[in-house]
């Protein structure tokens, strides 16, 4: 879990930093769909991999398959509302880290390791899609 709050600090403190300087959307919500974003890339991966090596399958119609991204990504985003917004986690990770952040001249490198693990799922699939070929087309 603490991989996950450093990951999500990282995300969070950037947002933070640059409404200091502009004013944009809310940081804190901006942070949680992001990280429901990329949680939900991430179970997309898993369960595209457990069709095609398990079950040696696919979704049945494009339509099933958005609806099945769509509340994926919609249940992600909720429970990630109650976690970090609704319970006030997302401060209490802000508080735990800010410090250790400011010491760090290197900002930089944190967040491009925690966006690329955020994008990372996205990146499989679509090299998968690439990469990959259809029996009998």
């Amino acid at each position: 879990m603490k991989y996950l709050d450093y990951l999500y600090f990282n995300i969070y403190h950037y947002f933070y930093r640059t409404s200091q300087e502009r004013p944009i959307f809310d940081p804190r919500m901006q942070t949680m769909y992001l990280f429901s974003i990329g949680a939900g890339g991430w179970l997309l991966l898993l369960e595209t991999l457990y069709l095609q090596v398990i079950q040696h399958s696919r979704f049945s119609s494009q339509a099933e398959s958005t609806i099945f991204a769509s509340s994926i990504y919609m249940l992600t985003a909720v429970l990630f509302n109650y976690v970090f917004i609704s319970k006030d986690r997302d401060l209490k990770i802000f508080g735990k880290y800010e410090k250790l952040a400011n010491k760090n001249p290197k900002r930089k490198w944190p967040l491009i390791i925690s966006a690329g693990i955020l994008i990372l799922p996205y990146i499989i699939l679509i090299s998968r899609v690439i990469f990959s070929t259809r029996h009998g087309q």
